[in-house]
C-alpha cells in the first residue's frame, strides 16, 4: 500500500523572501492523438495530456462502479468523524485514471510513473483552473474478486492511506480503478482546492495573458504570480500584476504556475497549472 504528500515548497516563495517581501519582478484535448500505453506516456507535456486523455477515452477496463463505491466508502468515513465529504472533480478522476491505466499496462504500483512524473504533475496537467494548497495521492492493487468495501478496508490499514482520507484540509478527489488479469489497480487522488483561476489556461499557452483568481478564503489576497522551470525549478517569470508572460518559458520543456498568496502576515504558494514550453 502505497501514499504519498507532496511538500514542494515554490522557488516563487523563496524568491519573494529572498526580495524581503518586495514586488516580484487550451487545454490539449485528445483529439487525434494516439493512445500507446506499451512504453508510457510522452515526455512532452502537451502529447503526454493529449495521449493520456485519448488512452482514458477508449478504455473498456476502467471500473467505474467500483470507482464509485470507493468515494462513497471515503465520505461516509469522513462523516463519521464529522469532516467534510470530498468534491469528486473530473480532473482529478483524470489524474488517477491516466495513472492506473499506466500502472495495469506496465504492471507496477508506485506513486510516480516510471518517468517520474508524481500525483501533483498529473493533477497540475490535467485541471487547467485549480489552485492546489495540499495534495496526496494513495495506490493500491487488490484482487478484482474483492468487494469495494474490503478493497477500501484495505487501502486504509496503510496508516498514511488513512491520514490521507480523513485529513480535514483535502476538499476534492479523484479515483479510478482499473480491471486487469484478475486485479484492480486503484489510484486515489486527493487536493486542497484552495481557488480556482476565472480562465482556464491551455496547455501550450503563449503570449502575455491577464490572469483572475478565485480564492476560497475571503481573507486571503493573491501578492505575485511567477512561472518556474519544472526541471531546474528556476524562475521563468514573476510579476504582482496579475499579467504573466508565457513567452518566457519557450526554452523549457514546461513550466509551473505559482501564485502567492497572503493571508495576515503569513505568504504560501498555490500551485497552478503546468504549462508546455515546446
Amino acid at each position: 500500500m502505497l501514499q504519498k504528500y507532496d511538500k514542494v515548497r515554490s522557488s516563487l516563495l523563496l524568491a519573494f523572501a529572498a526580495a524581503g517581501g518586495a514586488a516580484l519582478s487550451g487545454t490539449a484535448t485528445a483529439g487525434e492523438a494516439v493512445c500507446s500505453l506499451d512504453n508510457g506516456y510522452s515526455i512532452n507535456l502537451a502529447a503526454y495530456v493529449a495521449e493520456a486523455s485519448a488512452c482514458v477515452d477508449k478504455a473498456t477496463n476502467l471500473d467505474e462502479v467500483v470507482a464509485d463505491a470507493l468515494v462513497a466508502e471515503i465520505n461516509a468515513e469522513r462523516a463519521a468523524t464529522g469532516l467534510m465529504p470530498l468534491q469528486r472533480r473530473a480532473s482529478l478522476d483524470m489524474a488517477a485514471a491516466s495513472h492506473a491505466l499506466d500502472m495495469s499496462a506496465r504492471i507496477y504500483a508506485a506513486h510516480s510513473d516510471l518517468e517520474g512524473r508524481d500525483h501533483l504533475h498529473r493533477i497540475r496537467a490535467f485541471d487547467r483552473t485549480m489552485l492546489v494548497g495540499a495534495s496526496g495521492s494513495n495506490v493500491a492493487v487488490a484482487r478484482s474478486a474483492d468487494a469495494a468495501s474490503d478493497v477500501h478496508n484495505k487501502i486504509k490499514r496503510d496508516q498514511f492511506n488513512q491520514d490521507n482520507i480523513l485529513r480535514a484540509s483535502f476538499t476534492d478527489i479523484g479515483v479510478a480503478v482499473v480491471e486487469e488479469a484478475g486485479q484492480y489497480y486503484v489510484v486515489q487522488v486527493f487536493a486542497a482546492a484552495e481557488g480556482d483561476l476565472e480562465k482556464a489556461i491551455p496547455v501550450s499557452a503563449k503570449g502575455a495573458q491577464s490572469l483572475q483568481a478565485s480564492l476560497s478564503n475571503r481573507d486571503r489576497q493573491v501578492v505575485a504570480w511567477g512561472l518556474s522551470d519544472v526541471s531546474s525549478g528556476e524562475m521563468l517569470a514573476r510579476s504582482t500584476m496579475p499579467r504573466v508572460s508565457f513567452n518566457t518559458i519557450r526554452g523549457s520543456d514546461a513550466a509551473t504556475l505559482d501564485v502567492l498568496v497572503a493571508v495576515r502576515d503569513n505568504t504560501y504558494v498555490l500551485k497552478g497549472p503546468l504549462v508546455s514550453g515546446r
